[in-house]
């Protein structure tokens, strides 16, 4: 079984709209995550644990809410794996931060992205992470 993907800066370059595009889709799905959290918050303030049971007037809210975060945090997961797919590493969601395997002066690196730069801007070696970025 072959291994991840080793991209050249010119090819990961290619790569960033797409990344962009993707944090964007999951930034929106986390802020209706916050959204539902707080809906769920306040069921379960006004109601304590009576809000699990069947006879609470909003139970069926309850669960309905529940559902819903259920559906957005596998929206996320999936999201993830695309990149994933792309032999992207997502290092983390907040902030959007993503490594991708490259050589640099014949040994293997990590092109390191993170929201907001427009372009591969950074690399780090394998065994190190986001403090000790370098300059491309």
């Amino acid at each position: 079984m072959p291994g991840p993907r080793v991209y050249t800066l010119e090819e990961v370059q290619a790569l960033v709209p797409k990344l962009e595009s993707v944090f964007a889709r999951i930034d929106a799905v986390k802020a209706e995550l916050r959204i539902l959290h707080i809906r769920v918050s306040a069921l379960e303030l006004i109601w304590g644990v009576n809000v699990h049971e069947r006879d609470c007037p909003d139970h069926l809210e309850f669960l309905h809410h529940l559902e819903e975060m259920k559906t957005r945090e596998d929206e996320v997961a999936r999201l993830t794996k695309r990149i994933s797919r792309l032999s992207g590493r997502v290092k983390s969601v907040d902030p959007a931060l993503v490594d991708f395997y490259g050589v640099r002066e014949g040994r293997l690196v990590h092109w390191c992205w993170t929201r907001g730069e427009t372009a591969i801007e950074h690399w780090h070696h394998v065994d190190e992470g986001f403090g000790s970025r370098q300059r491309v």
